[in-house]
């Protein structure tokens, strides 16, 4: 019978540690931060979708807000228009497909046209930028889709809540609904990372013409990330409609794209377990930080990614699975 060898580390006990935590967290905590913790774990998807295109498959991009803020008008959008209830969850899908065929769209032009790396970032960049602009001069009577105002800077409101089979899937089943979305992705991501697809990806990240070379189309697999991971950040952004009952032009915000990417780079952009853990701990600590009245949260990112970068150049929670893990070995070895 063939012996199924589990090599433990520190990263996979962080993530069991993270994801047992996420479901015993309602047992003792108020809804108040229960109906936060969705939030943040929302947030958890649009930095996988960073961690999907720049950390596995090297494509540096600003672009995650458009299609996060994609996602939730396309969602408020579809659920206002077919009446709430039942249609929010083909409203939630609906956010999905649309921001990946916006990101498949763009990133065909991107990386058929041999656009280079910094380029990419330029353009996903100006993208978001004209994405907020435009959605902030829609305030007149005759910006309407589906019958639904856009409403200019003020946004949509009155969002329906997420329902499925007729069940309202708000505050503690929404956290739980969430937590699961978030736990079957991040496996799926994990899974992705130790198959052929993965190799491809990671080919792709350290030499794109030595992947080419093999026989890889590297635009089409590029292309191909670039609208799952824009389809993720749509994923992100119809939850956070369904959560919030709203959402406002600086969904679009290039900010938000740009804390996002920090939040990766400083967890580390090649460990998905790592971005996951930071992101929350960021989102908790910036709502800690804004409820006593600092405003030093971007400050406080700035300082830690800079240490990162000279410091700790492949990421802080890298570098503390590798500590640890490097710590672990040296007592085992002592000990034989």
């Amino acid at each position: 019978m063939k012996k199924i060898r589990f090599k433990l580390s520190t990263e996979k006990v962080s993530a069991l540690i993270f994801f047992v935590f996420a479901f015993l967290f309602p047992m003792y905590s108020t809804l108040y931060q229960v109906d936060n913790f969705s939030n943040f774990y929302i947030t958890v998807l649009v930095s996988f979708s960073i961690v999907l295109i720049w950390g596995f498959t090297g494509i540096f991009s600003f672009g995650q807000a458009a299609f996060y803020g994609m996602g939730a008008y396309t969602y408020a959008i579809l659920s206002k228009a077919m009446g709430g209830g039942n249609s929010t969850f083909p409203a939630l899908l609906g956010s999905v497909v649309t921001a990946a065929l916006f990101a498949g769209i763009l990133g065909f032009f991107i990386f058929y046209g041999r656009i280079s790396n910094v380029f990419t970032g330029i353009i996903t960049m100006s993208v978001a930028t004209v994405c907020e602009i435009f959605m902030n001069q829609t305030s007149g009577g005759q910006w309407k889709l589906l019958g639904i105002p856009i409403g200019g800077f003020n946004g949509i409101n009155k969002i329906p809540s997420l329902e499925i089979g007729g069940i309202s899937i708000s505050q503690l089943h929404f956290y739980f609904f969430v937590v699961g979305v978030l736990l079957i992705i991040y496996l799926a991501m994990k899974k992705v990372e130790k198959s052929n697809f993965g190799y491809a990806l990671f080919g792709i990240r350290e030499n794109k013409e030595r992947s080419e070379m093999f026989g890889y189309d590297t635009a089409k697999i590029q292309t191909l990330i670039f609208a799952i991971s824009g389809g993720l950040a749509g994923l992100a952004g119809g939850l956070f409609a369904g959560w919030s009952g709203y959402v406002v032009p600086t969904n679009f915000s290039v900010n938000s794209s740009t804390i996002a990417v920090i939040m990766v780079a400083v967890a580390g952009r090649k460990n998905v377990t790592g971005a996951m853990i930071m992101t929350v701990i960021y989102a908790w600590f910036t709502q800690y930080l804004a409820t006593t009245g600092s405003e030093y949260t971007q400050l406080i990112l700035g300082v830690l990614l800079i240490i990162s970068v000279l410091y700790i150049p492949d990421g802080i929670m890298i570098g503390f699975f590798n500590k640890v893990d490097g710590l672990f070995k040296r007592k085992h070895m002592n000990a034989k």
